[in-house]
């Protein structure tokens, strides 16, 4: 049985795929390892690129776009190893991570781990958010945001306050880089294949904790993340999944009237930004300033708020 077994789910990220696996193979010395690449039918040829220049690497090509979640179930459920990470093809693995990873694991018995993710230019990116709370949804705006960071309230953005210097228990970390030991991955189970993409990793991060699992940050493990590389490729659609996944989360996870409240909440959310990118594009456009995000914007959430009226958003478990 290997160490680690390294999962990586890509959908049309070739080059940014390559310099993944590069760096996984290159930065990892200490501990054996296996790599799953699952490719999601990318028009790209990633996975062409992964026969032909990483054959040591474990592929699964699917013939559609399975999502997220059942992309790395796929891979899940052949993977042999102590320790599965859940790893983000737009990642660069640095400092021997993965290593590292491990040897803190096995000395400190944590069963889930994520590292400090940073940017490109290898300052801090913040990816650390305490699970929801209707209250603090609420609060979530420009002009709380300054206020929330002085109460140690439990609003799902408060944790991006915190300095992301010190090793500490936290709630859950945005999917990039998730490191699970195979006992808890055998009691927790597969991702959801309900959350096509968006909240999976919530949902995960709630599962383990229900199950009495503690999840770690740890700021000294760093992988640079660039972020969302495929998703924005297909903006709108990508919008209202992210809704689609989390309302199914809230329906899941919390009592029975949280969702239909965050629901309507959201609705004159929407409606609010709708006027306000309105009149910034109808300003814009007059004065003969850029009015191109704007308008992709008005777009996008005129997209939202149809989906929110049409039959395809209601949420069932």
């Amino acid at each position: 049985m290997k160490d680690i077994s390294v999962i990586i789910v890509n959908w049309n990220t070739k080059t940014l795929l390559r310099n993944c696996l590069n760096s996984v193979i290159e930065q990892t010395q200490k501990h054996s390892y296996e790599i799953w690449v699952v490719d999601n039918n990318s028009p790209d040829k990633s996975a062409d690129m992964v026969r032909d220049e990483f054959p040591q690497v474990k592929l699964i090509a699917n013939d559609t776009n399975n999502g997220f979640a059942k992309a790395n179930n796929q891979a899940l459920k052949l993977s042999e190893a102590r320790y599965h990470l859940l790893l983000n093809p737009d990642t660069i693995v640095i400092e021997n991570a993965i290593d590292k990873m491990v040897d803190y694991m096995d000395q400190s018995k944590t069963h889930v781990l994520t590292s400090k993710l940073l940017n490109d230019d290898r300052t801090l990116q913040k990816s650390v958010s305490s699970f929801f709370s209707l209250s603090g949804s609420f609060l979530e705006n420009r002009f709380f945001s300054e206020i929330l960071k002085n109460f140690n309230s439990k609003g799902q953005n408060l944790m991006s306050y915190w300095d992301h210097n010190s090793i500490r228990e936290i709630d859950w970390a945005h999917g990039a880089v998730l490191m699970m030991s195979d006992e808890a991955f055998r009691k927790v189970g597969l991702l959801d294949e309900r959350f096509y993409i968006y909240a999976e990793e919530m949902d995960y991060y709630m599962r383990f904790r229900k199950a009495g699992y503690k999840a770690i940050y740890h700021p000294e493990i760093q992988i640079i993340h660039y972020g969302k590389s495929s998703s924005r490729q297909r903006r709108g659609e990508m919008f209202i999944m992210n809704y689609k996944s989390f309302y199914l989360f809230l329906k899941k996870h919390y009592d029975s009237y949280v969702y239909p409240v965050y629901r309507t909440r959201t609705v004159i959310y929407i409606h609010f930004w709708l006027l306000k990118y309105g009149a910034e594009y109808l300003f814009r456009k007059i004065t003969g300033g850029n009015y191109e995000e704007a308008q992709v914007q008005l777009k996008v959430y005129s997209q939202l708020l149809h989906w929110h009226f049409s039959g395809e958003s209601r949420i069932s478990l």
